[in-house]
């Protein structure tokens, strides 16, 4: 079954649209299991409350699945720290990349391995926590807590991952994703340079949304107006 990358990308914009993709991204990943794709994995690019970006792991034909929302979110929410003739309306990018497994797996044959089992990962740079698995996963999944979300301190990334039974395991499937991501990291600085990697957060268009959100009940996103 193919993998692809659903990236949630705040481009270069503020603090306010950090927030808005963290929001978007939990809407995003919720809408990708109602639609038969499986998660596999989250991983985000900075604070977890406020990321740069969020990248998605997902197993299923994620293009068609996800038809109507790739291109531009917009959210109409004022922010309490700036005045209220300041910008009220800010936008994130939706778009879908092939995985590239064979890539992934080039990149970290070179890198060596770290003490994680994995890598070039350093346990002692990771934060390891519990939490219970969101979304649809069997009865084991739900009622423990067997998920873990594991953040890796210099990198800034963070993975959670709920596929496995035991926590054990997911624990290990966690710093394996972690290193495959740094190992994609330093690939693509080699090849492409810091500048190309970054590139496809700023291609974010703020003409014509897919889709427009305001704030509802507990700071949840609802859909205003849909193109």
């Amino acid at each position: 079954m193919s993998r692809w990358w659903v990236q949630i990308s705040a481009g270069r914009g503020p603090v306010e649209v950090r927030r808005f993709v963290a929001r978007l991204a939990e809407r995003m990943e919720a809408l990708c299991q109602e639609r038969g794709l499986a998660v596999v994995d989250v991983t985000l690019h900075g604070d977890e409350d406020a990321p740069a970006s969020v990248e998605i792991l997902v197993e299923g034909d994620a293009r068609r699945c996800l038809t109507g929302e790739l291109g531009t979110h917009a959210l109409v929410e004022r922010s309490a720290a700036r005045g209220k003739a300041a910008r009220k309306r800010w936008f994130a990018g939706v778009a879908v990349h092939a995985a590239g497994a064979d890539a992934v797996a080039g990149a970290g044959a070179g890198a060596g391995a770290g003490e994680g089992g994995g890598v070039g990962v350093d346990l002692r740079e990771l934060e390891i926590s519990a939490c219970r698995a969101s979304g649809p996963g069997g009865q084991h999944v739900n009622k423990t807590l067997s998920a873990v979300r594991i953040h890796h301190r210099p990198s800034g990334i963070t993975v959670r991952v709920a596929d496995e039974r035991s926590q054990r395991a997911n624990v290990r499937r966690g710093v394996e994703r972690i290193a495959e991501r740094l190992a994609e990291r330093a690939a693509r600085r080699v090849a492409e340079g810091e500048a190309a990697r970054w590139s496809e957060h700023d291609r974010i268009v703020r003409g014509e949304p897919v889709r427009t959100y305001r704030v509802g009940r507990k700071s949840a996103l609802v859909v205003a107006e849909a193109r």
